[in-house]
Parts: structure tokens; C-alpha cells; sequence
């Protein structure tokens, strides 16, 4: 030990004279630097709304990615390939193996000062970057800047990246000391370089190339998004780190490839015993780890920091939001847990008005740390189903050449191309989703996986019908190609309990009880004939469900909608699917033009209540806005100018209603931003949100003069089409 720590000592006074700390320290230094000097120049908008947050943690993860992916990982190329040269043109491996040391002790060494030199490079990052965020902290103030400073999570995050390195710095070494110029070591790093900015691009991971263990540890720059802050990207890091010390320090003990590994049979044995064993543990290392059950408790358990005045949290079922549980919060912790079945399905948390949805099923345990007030929400979800929220939040979708294709119907006139393109997508997607992991090597669990290939192919299957009816369904040169939509159904022939409630897969059901002349004539017609003459069960009510709101929907007045729902309805059986009819109609007929719109009360600014009939003979233009809605507060400046413009006409009115759960704050906000037209705060704007299905403000919604609603989602007051509006209905 004394030895080694005498050549890490000699090793660094040889490098000593060249520069290679001072680049670290520049490496490192280069991008929070860049990034302050932007922040100084062009500050981050930021408003009040914001969640809070601390300048440091966001500022390492915010740059994480380019400082790993290409500035540490040059800089790695860059101190191996001085290490190496330094003895490659002075000859000093020779002159240090006339001293009494053994050959591996020399190599290990130069491995330990390309690791040290890449450490100071990574100390060199999150310590300017702390020091920068510090800065800015003070230069660009704001409510929402913390400097919450956590220690462990700092120290975990440097950790993590120390461990990350440890494969390329090998490799790196080991290539280096192969190849005596100082060119050829140099374009493999930068070869590395590309392979990763290939997978940034492409969304791939190739566990193979050990440069690609930090495009792995990058999927995820914050630890708290793991359920281990040491995965799968550093175990990649120290097998490979592993391997290349031993192949590099035999190839520089036998000073070539073939007296290092294959001069005796001896030498050729142990070669390939070293081949057969790598190749079993890497097999082993980057095999998926399969999803594993918990027993058959479910726990939930989190944190939840707000503002909001929040004392639980339920659980909702996403298919008819029925309720399965909740749990008190007390301290800003809740847990909630339950050993009864919970089948396998979709569920959302949900607290205040905000929710988070998720898959869930028995023998599942999530851990959540949430962030959120009135206007923002974020958080971080660990699970034994990390994999699938991972995939449902990012992997959807068909490709981007197949998704432009459809969106610029590039090929309605090239059907030839346009299924050439959409199996070609297919056969990507399908490839993707089938050896889809997550950050952690985690894979999907078989039932979700199945779920999701069938929901691929019914996509894939409802795009072709969309593409039938934009072209022709009588000429048969349109139609798919009997191979790929064979394969595209077979996939759906036992369809999982999630697929026979999805509205892609009732869509396209519906789609095939219908022959290709019959779509030409009256289609909405047949289907009920068609649907009514199915036996009575859940998938019945499913398809009569799906096909009845939306002819609803076509429906333009109430009347022609009522009996229509009246003739169809008595053919439902399931309960819970009568009750979602049945809404589906009161919304629709309360949000329709001409339906009554509710006589609201609210308050002004000093608490007097008043009447929304109050302004009955006129139209009344209502701003639904909130203080913590940064939208909404752009665009009253111009709210204000059309009131102004339309001062003089008698039968239009303006008006602004607060949203604001707190009337104090809104109070406060109007004393430093005054306004002439007529403020009020509506004290039930949950109940009157839900009712109508509003999900995001700024809404504009013009009420006739008997009280009725003339339109309920109006242009905003920057666009013509309002102009239009209230000029057709301004009286002179």
C-alpha cells in the first residue's frame, strides 16, 4: 500500500507541469459560469406563482446533462491521453520497471490520477455552480429562490457521478496506453462522445458501449427520483472499469495484444475463459430486472410541502373516480396502506384540486415527495412500478416522421408510402416498447406490457381507419396491406381488462361492426341497431356508453339530444355507466348556447354580495381569472382596453371573477393593481369549476341578456374573433 501511494505521488509530479488540474478546475468551471452569465443578462422570469425552490439542487441538475455528457466526458479523453503520453514519449514505463515495484502497482497508478484529475473536474462543477447560484441568489432576487443547501443530497449526487466515471476513466486509460499517438486514443473518447449524443437523440441506450453509462445516469439527474442513488449507470461503470484495468494492464505488462493474450495456450485459456466470464456477467448485469410484487399490501406514503390548505390525500380510480381510500396529513407526511385486492389499474392521488395519476395494482409501494400551491405542482415518485410511470410519462406517442406524416396528410394521395411508413413505425415502436427499461434497469411488468402493446396496435389500427376515411373506403387500393393489419389485430384478439376500457380500443370496435358500404350510408344509425342487438354485458354498456356521448355531442340543440338519450339509455345496464351517460348529457346540455347559466353570487372588493342578474339586459363579458394564474394577469390589460372600447355601448358589460381561494389575497392584489371594470370574487368556484369542467383559467364566457349562456369558452380578448363577437352584438 505504501508503494502505491509513493506511485500516485511520483505519478502526479510527472503530470505536475501539464496544466491538467487548471483544466479541470476550467471544465468545470465552464458551464455554471455560462450559465450565470445568461442568468445576469437575461434573468429567468419567475413570478410569485412559482413553486419554491433551492438555487443549488437546481442549478447541478439543470446542467448536469451538458457538463457530464460532454465537457467531463472530453475531459476524461483528455487526462488519460496526457497520463499515458507522458511516458509514452519520455520512456518513463521503462525507467519506473527498474524500480522494485510490480507492474500492476505502475498501472493502477495512472488509473488512480486519471480518477483523482476527474474528481477535481466534478468538484470543480458543483462547486462553482453552488457558488454561482449563491450569486445570483443576491443579483436576481425572488420569493421563490431558496438556499437550501442539502448536504447528503449533494454529497450522494458527487458520489453517484464519482462511481459513473470509474468505467470510462478505465477504458480511457487502457486505449490510451494501446495506442502510443496521441490522435488515435483521442478520436475513440470523441467517438464515445458521439455514440452519446446519438442515444440523447434517439432515446436508446446501449449498455454495450461503456461510454454510455453517463447518457444512462443522465435519463435522471436528481437522485430523489430513484429508489437507489447507486444503480444501474454505476454498476455498468464498475464492471467496465473492472474489465479494462485487466485488459490494460496486460496489454502494457506484454507490451502487445498478441504476447499479452495469446502467446501460449495458457495465455490463450485464460483469454478465453476472460471472454466467456465477461460475457456472463455482463449478460447477467444488463438483463432487465423483472417487476416484483410486495406481498399484497399496497403502501402509499410521501411528503407534501404547500401553502394550500390541505389536511388529506385520496385515492380515486380513474374509471368512474371512485373513491378506495385516503390518509390524514399530519406534519406534512401521509401514509396510507390497505391489504385488501386492488385490481391492476389506473389511479390518481389526489389533494386539494391537484392530482397525480399512476399505475397500481396489488403488492405495490410508492413513495411521493410533492411540491405544489395553488397554481404549480411537482414531484418525485419512487416505486417498484418506477418503469411504467417512467414510460407513460415520456415514451408515448408514434414516431416523428409517422406523426408529421399524419398531421400534414403528406400521403393521402401515396397510400403505398404512407403504409411502408406506418409499418416501419410500428415495428420501431413495438421493438422500443418490448425492451423498455427504466433509468434503474427496471423492465415493465407482463401485464402492463401487454396493455400497452395492444393499445399500440389498436393506435396503429384507429390511424389506418382515419386515413380510410380522409381517402376512399371503396377503393381497395387505400387499404392497409392484409399482412400488417393482420398482425395488428391478431394482437388485439384477447384484449386485458385495461385495453376494454380504453376509448382507443371502444373506437375501434366500434369501427369494425361496420362493413365498408355501410360507413357510407347513415353509420351512426347502424351502430345503435347493431350495439341494441348485442347480448346484455359490461362490454356492451362499454361500446352503447362510447357511441351515445358522442352522438350527443353531434347533437346541436337539447331537444334532438334528450331523445336520443331517452331511446338509448333504457338498454344500459351497468350502473356505473348509466350514471357517466347521464353526465355526460347534463354537461352537455348546461354548457350548450341557450342553456340557463347559474344566477352567481359574489363579493367586491369591500365585501358587499351582489348578483350576476344584476346586469340582466345586457351581455355580460366575465374575465374568470385568479392572482396566481400568470396568464390570466397578462392578458387583463387588455381585458381593460376592450371594456374601454366598449364603454359606450349599453347592452355589453364587463366584468372580472376571482378564482382566488383566499379573498384576502385577492383584496391585496387590486389595491396595487386597480382596475375600472367591476371586480368581484366568487366564494364556491371549486363547485362552479366542476360543474362546467373548467381545468384552466384564463376563460372568457359571455352571458345573453336574459341570462343565458352565449358562449361558454369565447375567444381571448387579444384575438379578432372576439372584435367580431361583440361587434355582431353591440347596439347603437
Amino acid at each position: 500500500m505504501k508503494k502505491l501511494i509513493t506511485l500516485v505521488h511520483t505519478e502526479w509530479l510527472k503530470i505536475k507541469g501539464l496544466g491538467l488540474v487548471y483544466l479541470a478546475l476550467i471544465m468545470g468551471l465552464l458551464i455554471p459560469f455560462t450559465g450565470f452569465l445568461f442568468q445576469v443578462y437575461d434573468p429567468r422570469f419567475l413570478t410569485s406563482e412559482d413553486l419554491p425552490y433551492s438555487v443549488f439542487e437546481e442549478a447541478i441538475t439543470g446542467n448536469f446533462k451538458a457538463f457530464c455528457m460532454f465537457l467531463l466526458l472530453l475531459y476524461i479523453v483528455i487526462a488519460a491521453n496526457r497520463v499515458a503520453q507522458v511516458d509514452h514519449k519520455n520512456n518513463g514505463w521503462q525507467l519506473m520497471e527498474t524500480q522494485p515495484i510490480s507492474k500492476f502497482q505502475l498501472y493502477f497508478s495512472k488509473y488512480l490520477i486519471v480518477l483523482i484529475l476527474t474528481f477535481i473536474c466534478i468538484i470543480s462543477y458543483l462547486g462553482f455552480t453552488i457558488l454561482f447560484s449563491f450569486l445570483d441568489y443576491y443579483i436576481n432576487p425572488h420569493e421563490v429562490k431558496l438556499l437550501t443547501f442539502d448536504i447528503i443530497w449533494v454529497l450522494k449526487t458527487f458520489l453517484r457521478l464519482c462511481v459513473a466515471v470509474m468505467g470510462i476513466a478505465a477504458l480511457q486509460l487502457c486505449v490510451s496506453v494501446v495506442f502510443p499517438g496521441f490522435i488515435w486514443a483521442f478520436l475513440i473518447g470523441i467517438l464515445g462522445l458521439i455514440v452519446n449524443t446519438f442515444s440523447l437523440v434517439q432515446r436508446i441506450t446501449l449498455p454495450y458501449c461503456p461510454y454510455n453509462s453517463l447518457y444512462i445516469l443522465c435519463k435522471t439527474p436528481n437522485i430523489k427520483s430513484l429508489n437507489h442513488f447507486i444503480t444501474y449507470s454505476e454498476y455498468l461503470s464498475l464492471f467496465w472499469a473492472i474489465v479494462f484495468l485487466i485488459i490494460g494492464y496486460f496489454w502494457y505488462r506484454g507490451k502487445g495484444f498478441k504476447t499479452a493474450f495469446l502467446n501460449n495456450k495458457k495465455q490463450i485459456a485464460f483469454s478465453s475463459a476472460f471472454i466467456i466470464i465477461t460475457a456472463g456477467i455482463f449478460f447477467i448485469l444488463q438483463k432487465p430486472k423483472p417487476y416484483v410484487s410486495k406481498g399484497s399490501e399496497v403502501v402509499i406514503q410521501g411528503t407534501i410541502e404547500t401553502d394550500l390548505k390541505i389536511d388529506s390525500v385520496k385515492i380515486f380510480s380513474k374509471d368512474f373516480h371512485k373513491k378506495i381510500g385516503s390518509a390524514a396529513i399530519k406534519n406534512g407526511t401521509f401514509l396510507w396502506e390497505t391489504k385488501q385486492q386492488i385490481p391492476f389499474n389506473q389511479y390518481s392521488l389526489e389533494f386539494g384540486t391537484k392530482k397525480i395519476d399512476f399505475m397500481m395494482g396489488s403488492g405495490d409501494h410508492f413513495k411521493i415527495e410533492i411540491h405544489c400551491n395553488a397554481s404549480n405542482i411537482d414531484y418525485f415518485l419512487t416505486s417498484n412500478r418506477s418503469a411504467e410511470q417512467e414510460y407513460k410519462n415520456k415514451e408515448d406517442g408514434f414516431g416523428y416522421e409517422f406523426s408529421y406524416a399524419i398531421k400534414q396528410q403528406k400521403h393521402n394521395d401515396d397510400p403505398k408510402k404512407f403504409y411502408e411508413l406506418a409499418q416501419a413505425d410500428w415495428k420501431k415502436n413495438i421493438d422500443k416498447l418490448s425492451h423498455y427499461t427504466d433509468t434503474e434497469n427496471n423492465a415493465l411488468s407482463d401485464e402492463y406490457l401487454a396493455y400497452r402493446k395492444q393499445l399500440l396496435a389498436i393506435q396503429y389500427l384507429n390511424e389506418i381507419s382515419n386515413y380510410r376515411k380522409m381517402t376512399s373506403w371503396d377503393d381497395s387500393k387505400f387499404a392497409a396491406p392484409k399482412a400488417f393489419l393482420d398482425e395488428l389485430n391478431s394482437r388485439v384478439t384477447n384484449p386485458t381488462a385495461l385495453l376494454n376500457k380504453n376509448d382507443d380500443y371502444l373506437q375501434y370496435k366500434l369501427d369494425q361492426m361496420l362493413t365498408d358500404k355501410e360507413r357510407l350510408s347513415n353509420p351512426d344509425s347502424i351502430l345503435f341497431v347493431k350495439l341494441n342487438a348485442l347480448p346484455n354485458n359490461i362490454n356492451k354498456d362499454r361500446l352503447l356508453t362510447k357511441h351515445l356521448v358522442k352522438s350527443m355531442e353531434l347533437e346541436s340543440d337539447s331537444t334532438s339530444r334528450n331523445q336520443l338519450f331517452a331511446r338509448e339509455f333504457k338498454l344500459l345496464n351497468n350502473t356505473d355507466y348509466k350514471k357517466l351517460a347521464a353526465f355526460k348529457l347534463e354537461q352537455l346540455n348546461i354548457s350548450q348556447k341557450g342553456a340557463l347559466f347559474p344566477d352567481l353570487k359574489f363579493l367586491d372588493a369591500q365585501g358587499k354580495a351582489h348578483l350576476l342578474s344584476e346586469y340582466r339586459g345586457k351581455y355580460v363579458i366575465i374575465d374568470l381569472w385568479a392572482t396566481w394564474c400568470g396568464p390570466c394577469k397578462q392578458i387583463r390589460p387588455v381585458f381593460d382596453t376592450r371594456s374601454h372600447q366598449y364603454r359606450y355601448y349599453d347592452n355589453i358589460q364587463f366584468i372580472s371573477i376571482s378564482l382566488d381561494e383566499s379573498q384576502s389575497k385577492w383584496q391585496n392584489y387590486l389595491k396595487t393593481k386597480p382596475s375600472k371594470i367591476p371586480q368581484f370574487w366568487l366564494s364556491d368556484a371549486n363547485e362552479f369549476m366542476n360543474r362546467y369542467k373548467i381545468q384552466s383559467i384564463p376563460r372568457f364566457i359571455i352571458i345573453d341578456p336574459v341570462g343565458k349562456i352565449f358562449n361558454l369558452n369565447s375567444p381571448f380578448p387579444d384575438e379578432d374573433n372576439f372584435i367580431e363577437i361583440l361587434d355582431k352584438l353591440k347596439k347603437y
